[in-house]
């Protein structure tokens, strides 16, 4: 039976902010990559040059394994990963290994996914949770004037902490966030936005050919 697909905020709430297979597959990758049997080896004899390049490319490739781990919750955009990916990672690969077996093709293809879906896991979950906060800030700072002084001035900092990360992204000026229930996915939160600007009529979703336009008007 096929496993039932979650979004990310339904995948959040049941299981966590991580794939279930993504710390498995990281440590299998990390075993692939140990050396160990080259390790045994030099302690016995001298090693070859290939296989001391072998020895230096998998310490390579178990840090940037590392690197990637410790790194996930820090990240804000797949487009960013992607580039990441394209730029860094590919890059290394090559330059550590002149060819990879199946085996490690297969292990770095696994990891690859599965990291790639926390990812996306964990941007989803920052998105939500940068569109809640201004206005989880921005109520905090109308509730009862019997509200501990110090709690309101935090949350003021809090607020221009956030106002300045809206504007870095392009937003403007930011003056307060979005209610948005755990239940409703972001895709579902931005049509729902979408359609309360006076401007805009009706969406087409799915739209990528001139003709769903004209269909839809």
């Amino acid at each position: 039976q096929e496993p039932a697909l979650l979004w990310s905020n339904q995948h959040y709430n049941q299981h966590g902010l991580r794939p279930g297979a993504y710390q498995p597959i990281l440590n299998a990758a990390l075993s692939h990559f140990d050396a160990d049997a080259i390790l045994e080896a030099s302690r016995e004899r001298e090693l070859t040059v290939e296989e001391r390049e072998t020895l230096d490319g998998c310490k390579l490739l178990r840090d940037m394994l590392h690197d990637l781990d410790a790194s996930l919750d820090n990240m804000k955009s797949f487009g960013a990963y992607e580039d990441y990916l394209v730029n860094a990672a590919v890059p290394l690969i090559h330059g550590s290994f002149e060819e990879l077996d199946e085996e490690s093709a297969g292990m770095l293809q696994l990891f690859f996914r599965v990291h790639g879906m926390a990812v996306r896991m964990v941007v989803a979950r920052w998105t939500r949770d940068l569109l809640l906060a201004g206005w989880k800030i921005g109520d905090s700072l109308q509730e009862e004037e019997e509200e501990d002084v110090a709690r309101k001035e935090k949350d003021v900092d809090q607020e221009r902490v956030m106002a300045k990360v809206w504007k870095d992204l392009g937003f403007g000026d930011f003056a307060g966030g979005y209610e948005i229930e755990e239940d409703v996915t972001l895709q579902e939160f931005a049509l729902k936005h979408l359609l309360k600007e006076d401007a805009v009529r009706s969406l087409v979703v799915g739209c990528s050919r001139p003709e769903h336009v004209l269909e839809a008007m």
